[in-house]
């Protein structure tokens, strides 16, 4: 599966990959004012390859945010979506050459496959260069807390165990994430017709992706950690389980949030729009 998604990617490259464009290597060139700086960074769910991505945003958060270590924690690449329905944009390849270029500068970067790039980690490292390829890590904040750093579908349950019952599974998430995308367009939110149509459909796609807090309780004393780190269902989250603290960074597709580590050791989630952030929780 990796070989063929590389040898696809391959012929992309020149034919569905489109060059920089001038404008995207001068913002690059040019380092904006009041860069946010951390400790640790945590980033998921892009789907590059997908025109759900929101590269824009992503690459402007990219821009003015330093780490000294970076976990991108699965769905970078969408390998499910290899073939027709493959898409690409000029931010998506900017998106990739910052990645490159946070590595040049010298930062850690450590990437947790996700299930929809578990089988795509040498098409990760074609793209990102020589980064680290982990299915989980455990991180130990300043404070000293052990953080679980993992995608996520391993909590997913009963359909975890069936793979044609996940496929299945997902692949209803995944209709039911795009009816969210277009109702949310298209849906006048000040109606209260639309409002209540859009929670509902908001609340299905939650049914879809979220796990129980059992199982991410289960995954940090299996690995002795004092919480979890984690993507897949594209919600952010920032709260304890009794003793277990659990986080999930969002996504790149909706949310457009992210994790960070500050130098004292506290977590925060922070929303970015293209320079005008949002703090989403409270530290911890």
């Amino acid at each position: 599966m990796a070989a063929r998604s590389i040898v696809a990617v391959d012929r992309w490259l020149d034919r569905k990959w489109p060059e920089s464009s001038p404008r995207c290597v001068e913002d690059a060139a040019s380092s904006p004012r009041g860069i946010r700086e951390y400790r640790t960074i945590w980033i998921s769910d892009f789907h590059l390859g997908t025109a759900r991505c929101k590269a824009a945003d992503l690459l402007d958060f990219l821009r003015n945010h330093r780490a000294a270590t970076l976990f991108l924690v699965g769905d970078i690449i969408d390998g499910w979506s290899m073939g027709p329905g493959w898409a690409w944009t000029p931010e998506q390849t900017a998106v990739v050459e910052e990645i490159w270029a946070w590595r040049q500068r010298g930062a850690r970067i450590v990437f947790i496959p996700g299930n929809h790039d578990e089988n795509d980690s040498e098409l990760v490292r074609m793209m990102f260069g020589p980064i680290e390829c982990r299915p989980y890590h455990v991180h130990r904040t300043a404070e000293g807390r052990r953080m679980l750093v993992i995608h996520g579908h391993q909590f997913d349950g009963a359909l975890h165990g069936s793979r044609w019952l996940y496929a299945l599974g997902s692949l209803g998430y995944s209709a039911a994430l795009r009816i969210n995308l277009w109702y949310n367009r298209d849906i006048d939110c000040r109606s209260s017709s639309g409002s209540l149509l859009r929670r509902g459909i908001k609340s299905a796609v939650h049914q879809f992706a979220d796990f129980s807090d059992l199982r991410v309780c289960e995954g940090a004393r299996t690995h002795r950690a004092d919480g979890v780190i984690c993507g897949h269902t594209h919600r952010p989250v920032h709260r304890s389980i009794g003793q277990i603290l659990y986080v999930n960074d969002g996504d790149w597709v909706q949310s457009r949030s992210a994790l960070v580590e500050n130098g004292d050791g506290s977590l925060r989630l922070v929303h970015w729009h293209r320079r005008t952030p949002q703090a989403l929780e409270g530290t911890n």
